[in-house]
Parts: C-alpha cells; structure tokens; sequence
C-alpha cells in the first residue's frame, strides 16, 4: 500500500508531503491523484500550471543552470515577489533583528529555518542611507570647496551599490550561522587580498587592452583571484551551505568592487577627482558585477563540496568549473571594448543574465534547505 501521506511530483517524481504544494525538488506544482493541482484555487497556482506548460526562453534557460545544480525544471523568477518586502514599512528594531544573527545564540536551529522563499528588504534601506549620505556630501562641498569633502564624496557614492547587494546576500543566507562581523572583515580583507593576487597574475601575465583576448584575461584573472580567496574564507569558516557560499563570495566580490570604484574615481591621466554623476554611474553599473560573479563561483564550489571541508580536489569538479567558466565569459564580455557600441544595452544583458543565475543558486539553497530538514530530525545546524 503506497503511504497515502506522500505525493509524487509528475514532472521530477519525487517524494513530497501532502502538505505541500510546490515540489522540493523541481519547485512545480504538485498534483493529486486525481490530476488537480494541490490547493489549486488560487489564482498562483493557475498561474503556475499554466506558466509549467508554455516553457519560454526564461524557463529554458533556467531549467537548463537549475540542471547544473542538480535540480530538474525551469526556475520561476518572480521580482515582484521577491522584492515584495521592500515597499512594505519595516521598524528599526526589525531591522537591528537581522543583524544580530551568526552566534551560538541567534543561530536558528535547522527546523526553524526558512525553505520555500527569500524576501531581502534592508539592502534597500542602506542603498537609500549611503546614497543620500553621498548627496548630502554634495551640498557640503557647494558650501565648503575642500578636495577631502570631494573624495568622501564619490568613495560614498562608489560603495553604495555593493554594500546594498551584500546586505541583500546577508538577508538571503537563511541559515543566519554567519554574523555581520565576519561578512566585514572578509569584504575588506577578501577585497585586498583578491586585489593583490589580481595585481600578481596581471604581472605575470602582462597588461593588455581591452580586445577579445584583453577581456577573456581579465575575466580569468580576476574571477579567478576572487574565487581562491574566497575559498579561503569557505575553508576557514567551514561552510558548507549554498546560502553561505553566496554570502561569502559577496563579500570578497563587494570587497573587491568597493576598492576598485573608489580607485576609478581618480583618474591617473589628468589627475581629476570625478563628478557626482560619473561616481553614481560607476556604482549602479556595479549591480550585477563583482559581488555577484565571486557570489555564483563561490556558491558553485560550496555545493560541489556537498557537506564536507572543502579540499584541493574540489576546484577541479566540472560542476564548479563551469559556473566559474560562465562568470569569466560574463566579466570578459562587460569589458570586451568590441561592444560599446551597444551601450548600456550589453550591460543591461549580462545583468539579467547573471542575476538570473543568482536567482537559480537561491532556488537551489533553499532546495537544499528543504533536503536537509527532509532528511535529518536534527535540531541544530551543523555548518
């Protein structure tokens, strides 16, 4: 007799709870026996059957990274769901809550972690603080002409961005097992340390510009030093989480784009500190850049360690190559000077391309979310 407590899921086949309505595994809605859609009388999960039969290009292409995680079925992106928390009012103490997370203490214990969504909000409250800061550094210098007040300025303006995204892959690490303090010191230790080991390959390898073959060696440069000091702070810390491989790689790619937005606010040439326009340009073109490059290569390498210390071996598993592969063609493209005559259209195409790969990582740390309770009535986490 079949346990009548456990449904299939008709596009993957695995087990679920009757409970649930969406699949661990694919993330599809699961249906009855009788081919109804569990708790189909929402409007959501017409949606969602609809959406599961007329795959586009977005459900192709995420189906397709989602297999490279491991997981089967196209991936449902969904901003206004995920930033749906952002336009809601949030108090400061909820805000001061999700900080204090990452001790013995504030670590949730594996039964009272979050599994079927990520909602991030802060990361908008601090883009809002750090740019009106900068603007506010602005009117300063109208009153006081002081080339300290112009620097402060743009070095405001220049980290906004990729703090906010670090505070977002902060808020996205549902297990909370690592504290702010750690994510400080590895965004500016990592950002230093990937920084020289950058400067160190670029020396070895020489200086070139920015054609095809330019590009292709700053992508795998820079990737590539991130990734190793990264993989440090993975091994250190023993992380073993998807979710923790994002955070960490965030804050070693913040680390490194915060430090290289500010160098860019000087120009070497004519020895001019730049506008306010040009350091808010150089900051949203950081959206989707550093922070999340070494974010999906370190996620990559923590989920190929499957649980376990990461060791030498791992940085040669085909399922963290080719994520590192992907980030270094991302990075070689946004640099390839062949395409400036698109624009602002070519950044705007490898943002979207490289956040929908970010959105694949957290639909698969929250995948292994669900595994883990799935599998273990253990109450606490082991990291």
């Amino acid at each position: 007799m079949p346990d009548s407590k456990i449904v299939f899921c008709t596009n993957c086949g695995a087990k679920n709870s009757t409970d649930s309505k969406f699949c661990i595994n694919c993330g599809k809605p699961l249906v009855k026996s009788n081919g109804q859609v569990i708790d189909s009388t929402s409007n959501d999960n017409e949606e969602s059957i609809n959406s599961s039969n007329k795959q586009g290009v977005m459900d192709n292409v995420t189906s397709h990274i989602n297999a490279w995680t491991g997981g089967k079925g196209a991936v449902k992106v969904s901003l206004s769901e995920f930033f749906s928390q952002v336009f809601r009012r949030h108090t400061t103490e909820e805000a001061e809550e999700l900080f204090i997370v990452g001790t013995d203490k504030t670590t949730p214990s594996l039964s009272e972690i979050v599994n079927d969504k990520v909602q991030p909000w802060l990361f908008s409250r601090v883009l809002g603080f750090v740019l009106a800061i900068g603007i506010l550094m602005y009117f300063l210098l109208g009153l006081l002409p002081a080339y300290g007040i112009w620097i402060s300025m743009d070095a405001f303006l220049a980290v906004a961005v990729p703090l906010s995204a670090l505070v977002l892959f902060f808020e996205c690490n549902v297990f909370q097992n690592i504290s702010f303090y750690q994510v400080t010191k590895m965004a500016l230790l990592g950002g230093v340390l990937s920084l020289i080991v950058t400067i160190l390959f670029v020396n070895f390898f020489g200086n070139r510009e920015l054609d095809l073959l330019g590009a292709l060696q700053t992508g795998f440069v820079e990737e590539l030093s991130k990734v190793l000091v990264a993989a440090y702070f993975v091994y250190k810390i023993k992380a073993k989480r998807i979710f923790n491989g994002l955070l960490i790689g965030a804050a070693v790619g913040t680390g490194f784009a915060a430090f290289e937005n500010v160098e860019y606010m000087f120009n070497d040439k004519t020895g001019q500190i730049a506008s306010m326009q040009e350091a808010i340009g150089r900051t949203m073109f950081s959206i989707s850049d550093h922070t999340e490059w070494c974010a999906i290569a370190t996620a990559a390498l923590v989920m190929v360690i499957a649980g376990k210390q990461l060791s030498s071996s791992d940085f040669f598993n085909f399922k963290f190559l080719r994520f590192l592969l992907l980030v270094m063609i991302i990075h070689a493209l946004w640099d390839w000077n062949a395409l400036n005559q698109f624009g602002i259209l070519r950044y705007m195409a490898l943002a979207v391309a490289t956040w929908i790969v970010v959105f694949v990582f957290i639909h698969a740390g929250l995948r292994e979310v669900k595994l883990l309770q799935s599998e273990t009535k253990d109450s606490q986490i082991n990291i």
